[in-house]
């Protein structure tokens, strides 16, 4: 996944719903920054180059191309839903189901999410 500079999104990754209405978002960018957005103000922070490496890995394994655009369990209630855009794709799920590189790529994008 090639880098052309600070405006170029990596990956954004939205969280919302769940019993308290939660909307957050996180954007990698090509330069290593990380915006995370709540209520509020953007919170703007760096990777370390060991984070944006692992990061990048995650990002550019092949077995995403694998996981459905949507995986979402439309009887439960009170989910997360997570919507990624990366590489050009949407991806919707709400981890009803296990999807191995897509849960890796959530969780460590979930370290950079507001709280966190």
């Amino acid at each position: 996944m090639p880098v052309t500079g600070p405006d170029q999104k990596l990956v954004t990754m939205t969280v919302s719903g769940g019993f308290a209405g939660v909307d957050q978002q996180v954007i990698l960018r090509g330069d290593g920054r990380v915006q995370a957005v709540d209520k509020g103000e953007p919170v703007v922070r760096r990777t370390s180059a060991a984070q944006f490496t692992e990061l990048r890995t995650l990002l550019g394994d092949s077995a995403l191309d694998d996981v459905p655009d949507v995986t979402i369990d439309t009887g439960a209630s009170d989910l997360f839903q997570y919507t990624l855009r990366f590489d050009g794709r949407t991806v919707k799920t709400d981890r009803s189901t296990v999807r191995p590189p897509l849960d890796r790529l959530i969780d460590a994008l979930g370290e950079w999410l507001p709280g966190q």
